[in-house]
């Protein structure tokens, strides 16, 4: 019924969406403040602006949506053309994912109530205490792997909550968003007892992402370092590299 030609048109111009589709990166991140933050209206952090400027500098299209971060891991562990972040990039990670990194140096504390404080010398004194932190949160995994008595949220912001009310004893939290955390929950727990991990937190993609897109933005971040964006940015958001 068609000619050659128009067909070929027809084709070009019912498979050109879905190529454009394909081409774009869906990027996963959580609630994470001061790092990453959804409102009403906008999404605003430090890992907002990395994504926006790593991705322009590759040249790549994106999108971000926000889940909580099991949830993140599941969904880039299935899809192709997905991206998670931060992570703290562990052993037991390394081989599940491609990475590009580091995009954020984390340092983790464990965090007391404030009429309760448990002094700590080393990271074994906490073995007999419950010990709140959050799904998917590498610190989590490395907990568990040496059998602390730990308990998982989907929200890290919980875990102040359960440690005013005694259902934990000890928060282990990323210190700077820990801190943020304290100010909107107008509680302050002081000093961590113990600063005990430090983790170089990535942007974990699917494995199948294509070769070409990950060196592109790998090559990204590489400049980023290079001429000072990342220095910038951990000085304006009060971390460090």
């Amino acid at each position: 019924m068609f000619g050659r030609k128009t067909c070929v048109l027809l084709s070009l111009l019912f498979c050109f969406p879905k190529w454009v589709e394909a081409e774009e990166i869906t990027i996963y991140t959580y609630q994470h403040l001061p790092y990453a933050e959804q409102t009403d209206t906008t999404h605003k952090g430090m890992i907002i602006e990395i994504i926006d400027e790593l991705f322009s500098r590759a040249d790549i299209d994106y999108k971000i949506i926000f889940n909580p971060l099991k949830r993140g891991l599941t969904m880039t562990s299935r899809s192709q053309g997905v991206c998670v972040l931060p992570i703290d990039r562990t052993q037991q990670r390394e081989s599940e994912f491609r990475w590009v990194g580091p995009i954020l140096i984390s340092r983790y504390g464990l965090f007391s109530a404030k009429d309760k404080s448990l002094p700590l010398i080393t990271l074994q004194d906490a073995k007999s205490y419950s010990i709140g932190t959050f799904l998917g949160s590498g610190i989590g995994e490395y907990l568990t792997s040496f059998e602390y008595q730990v308990q998982l949220t989907n929200d890290d912001n919980l875990n102040i909550k359960k440690l005013q009310r005694d259902r934990i004893q000890l928060w282990a939290s990323e210190i700077i968003s820990a801190k943020t955390i304290m100010d909107q929950s107008k509680v302050q727990l002081g000093e961590p007892e113990l600063i005990f991990y430090t983790a170089l937190r990535a942007m974990a993609c699917n494995r199948e992402l294509e070769e070409s897109k990950h060196d592109a933005l790998v090559e990204a971040l590489n400049s980023m370092y290079q001429d000072g964006f990342m220095v910038r940015i951990n000085e304006a958001y009060g971390a460090s590299l």
